[in-house]
């Protein structure tokens, strides 16, 4: 299932780094974003790559529309859910 948000892009967090078992490197940016309602939320997301650099990143300040999916993962019996971006739009 896919859902839509918009808002600004509040935080970059660092980027992370690392290799696959098969060797192939990858990266991952975290951003915090926060809507423009009148009550305002906001949600961390990551993007993620597998193919080099992730080119063409938000930068804070700016406004973008955020197409993403919601998954969970286990880690030693802990629940954790995962906001993974597919496709930004900067906004105007």
């Amino acid at each position: 299932m896919s859902h839509v948000i918009e808002g600004r892009i509040l935080v970059e967090l660092p980027t992370t780094h690392g290799q696959t078992k098969k060797g192939k490197d990858w990266e991952k940016k975290e951003f915090v974003l926060e809507t423009l309602e009148r009550f305002p939320i906001k949600m961390r997301f990551a993007m993620m790559s597998f193919d080099g650099p992730i080119e063409d990143a938000p930068v804070v300040g700016e406004k973008v529309r955020v197409r993403f999916t919601v998954e969970a993962r286990e880690v030693n019996a802990n629940w954790y859910n995962d906001i993974k971006a597919y496709q930004i739009e900067k906004l105007a």
